[in-house]
């Protein structure tokens, strides 16, 4: 019988970076629209403020990959808690800078920076699950974790919304101050069971077919979220209801937090990287309604239909990268992170457009095409490969 979630909670470690995580997501899900909005706010542009969440965001994911191997590489210890003060300085600067100028480029600088030295907690974690936990636990924790994910969506810009309700300088210090807590929180005390993992250098992309072939994947996997994420809120706008928006991504969400729980507490058999591509071609095939129409109804039901498959996906994506880069924990999942960033910022731009000026149906097309494609082509070509192998060796 498999271990479920209450025996994880049990744990002081896996409680402890629960708690972490859960305020993680809350600085990390408030953080680019309490960007934008105190951008807006000290220029009176929202356009502006645009570019200040975009260089927070480029710089965010150039700067991931280092940041992860530096965590790696020197310890969680004693950086994620300079990263995360590091994080709080740039946020408190914009906000003293955002209270005497109306200047733009200042206040984009800021933005940058705030990305640049954010400190990769929800990467950290997924290398010290298998450390914190026992092995037959270790699923559970990162289905918590895509949980706890799935609820920033939601959570954290609803958060920073309602913190602009009142004095617009609050909404950085609280990011801040949750991004402090997190970091603190992010270096539980190993299960005395398990080895002490000794971090080593992530494999070379040439010289891992697995990890170029997973990446290149997560590149078409966050340009088809993307678009999901842009084309949902902007039919509802463009249908006249846009009020809407934010409700219709909270069923993905949701969705995508019931099937992450339901997948974690499953013990599955067979390649992890297979799983992953799998669970991305069934997100692919479970949005073609959308593809037929684009009403709001249809919509909502299709969107926490393919959540389901979400969820799974994104654990799956942990597991396989701790086959594929097993000691580079850290470093692993923050170019991952890129790449589905760097997806999802083409996917993002992409999807406003196809939705105006050919049809929500098409944004949906084109995000169906990404899911299935290329994750269907590396499934052919890995079954190809294992059937050459197995002609080889007979």
């Amino acid at each position: 019988m498999s271990a479920g979630y209450a025996e994880l909670v049990r744990l002081p470690s896996a409680r402890r970076l629960i708690y972490a995580l859960s305020s993680a997501t809350i600085s990390y899900g408030m953080v680019q629209l309490t960007l934008l909005l105190v951008v807006q706010k000290a220029t009176g542009s929202y356009p502006i403020g645009g570019v200040a969440v975009g260089a927070f965001a480029v710089c965010a994911g150039v700067s991931a990959p280092p940041r992860g191997r530096l965590v790696d590489r020197k310890g969680a210890h004693p950086w994620l808690p300079a990263m995360s003060i590091a994080y709080t300085v740039a946020l408190v600067s914009l906000d003293i800078t955002a209270s005497l100028t109306s200047q733009p480029w200042p206040l984009v600088v800021l933005c940058g920076a705030v990305g640049a030295v954010m400190p990769p907690l929800f990467a950290s974690a997924r290398s010290v699950w298998p450390q914190a936990v026992p092995a037959e636990l270790v699923r559970r924790g990162y289905a918590v974790t895509s949980l706890l994910g799935d609820i920033g969506w939601v959570a954290g810009p609803a958060i920073a919304s309602a913190l602009f309700l009142g004095p617009w300088w609050i909404a950085p210090l609280v990011a801040a101050a949750t991004c402090l807590i997190a970091a603190t929180l992010s270096t539980p005390q190993r299960d005395p069971t398990r080895a002490a993992m000794r971090p080593e250098p992530m494999p070379r992309l040439r010289e891992s077919r697995g990890l170029l072939a997973l990446l290149l994947v997560g590149v078409a996997f966050g340009a088809g979220t993307g678009i999901v994420q842009v084309a949902t809120p902007t039919i509802a706008g463009h249908g006249g209801h846009g009020s809407l928006g934010g409700p219709l991504l909270a069923l993905f969400a949701l969705g995508s937090v019931t099937g992450a729980l339901w997948f974690g507490s499953r013990d599955s058999e067979g390649s992890s990287f297979s799983r992953f591509l799998r669970t991305s071609v069934i997100l692919g095939f479970l949005i073609v309604p959308v593809c037929v129409t684009s009403s709001l109804p249809v919509l909502a039901v299709t969107l926490f239909v393919a959540g389901i498959a979400f969820g799974p996906a994104t654990v799956s994506i942990f597991e396989a990268l701790d086959h594929l880069a097993p000691r580079a924990g850290t470093e692993a999942l923050t170019w991952m992170t890129t790449a589905e960033g760097c997806g999802a910022a083409g996917g993002a731009s992409l999807a406003g457009y196809l939705v105006v000026h050919v049809g929500g149906w098409s944004a949906f097309t084109v995000a169906s095409v990404l899911f299935v494609i290329p994750a269907g082509g590396a499934i052919v070509a890995h079954a190809t490969t294992l059937r050459r192998r197995a002609a080889i060796q007979n």
